[in-house]
């Protein structure tokens, strides 16, 4: 479905700059995706023909053609996507037509212990906050703002009392130095304005004030692929970010950078890798796991995927120790 090393990427006109470094001493090809690959990674026309159609039409239109190489700076070791732009509203408006939030994530115990613990309350800023896991099991000690650029989860992060702001420009209007606490759970993968989001939070922290970063991790993303042939896709991801790489944007948006916090290995993340394995699969329309995509009834569906995860494990059971590695890393900036 893609192609490893492109063989022709030599013959692109530029050198193209790292968006971390700004080094045009060369990047290292990764992966080459067409529009319509891109789009049947998130959504299989088996599952859905029509939503396919409608994620290749914004994916065509985000890269202003059909094809999007996937670069690694040999200097930082960031790896972007090339056109180097992320996803727009309309992009993730069809994607998140089926979305899920997970109940509690090993990042959310990070902040409360890295930051939220460091204060006796105050008011914290969630930027990119889903419906507001981790903002709802915070004390009453804490006054709790989002970042949120869908309206309907607006909405519904209103609804339990969460101040939201459509995005960090319209919060540094009127909010500038009032933070104790910004979290940016597993966002700057997403985008490609990273430095203006990190000045943003910079500037609405108060000094001392500590910014979370998750993001996932860049290694771990390439060994997902090369082992369960499930890609990390743009313009969802662009970025594959590495300690490094990211320590370097931080401090130049003006915070002191702790060390990285890696996720925990996990058997949950083994789980995760069947899925990614069953899902890669499903991207042959003429495998058991397209046709399975094809039933209508949820519940059938999903019985019918559980039992294809049996002969993924099988194939994937030499690699288990690597797949149950965490794949993101934490990274805690204090403001000077």
């Amino acid at each position: 479905m893609f192609s490893k090393q492109p063989s022709n990427l030599s013959s692109t006109s530029q050198p193209v700059p790292c968006p971390v470094c700004a080094s045009t001493c060369g990047s290292t090809p990764l992966n080459r995706y067409t529009a319509t690959v891109a789009a049947s990674h998130f959504c299989p026309p088996t599952r859905d023909k029509n939503r396919h159609q409608r994620l290749r039409e914004s994916i065509l239109k985000l890269w202003g053609g059909d094809e999007c190489i996937v670069l690694r700076c040999r200097n930082c070791g960031f790896a972007f996507g090339f056109p180097f732009v992320g996803g727009d509203e309309e992009f993730y408006a069809i994607l998140h037509e089926q979305k899920d939030y997970p109940a509690w994530r090993w990042d959310y115990d990070v902040a409360l212990a890295e930051a939220v613990s460091q204060f006796e309350g105050g008011r914290i800023l969630d930027v990119g906050a889903g419906v507001g896991m981790f903002l709802r099991r915070l004390e009453s000690k804490w006054k709790c703002f989002a970042v949120e650029g869908s309206e309907s989860t607006r909405r519904e992060l209103e609804a339990i009392g969460v101040n939201v702001f459509r995005d960090l420009s319209t919060a540094a209007e009127t909010e500038t130095g009032t933070f104790q606490v910004i979290t940016v759970f597993q966002v700057l993968e997403h985008i490609a304005e990273f430095d203006q989001v990190l000045q943003l939070c910079r500037r609405l922290l108060t000094d001392g004030g500590r910014l979370v970063v998750t993001v996932p991790d860049g290694d771990a993303m390439i060994r997902q692929e090369r082992l369960t042939g499930c890609a990390d896709m743009p313009p969802n991801h662009i970025n594959k970010w590495t300690p490094q790489s990211l320590s370097r944007v931080l401090r130049r948006a003006g915070f002191a950078v702790s060390q990285p916090i890696h996720e925990p290995a996990s058997w949950r993340n083994l789980k995760a890798s069947l899925h990614m394995k069953v899902q890669a699969n499903a991207m042959k329309q003429r495998s058991i796991a397209a046709q399975v995509y094809r039933i209508q009834s949820k519940r059938l569906r999903m019985l019918g995927l559980a039992c294809l995860g049996a002969p993924a494990l099988f194939a994937m059971l030499p690699h288990g120790y690597q797949l149950r590695q965490g794949g993101a890393f934490a990274m805690v900036g204090v403001a000077g």
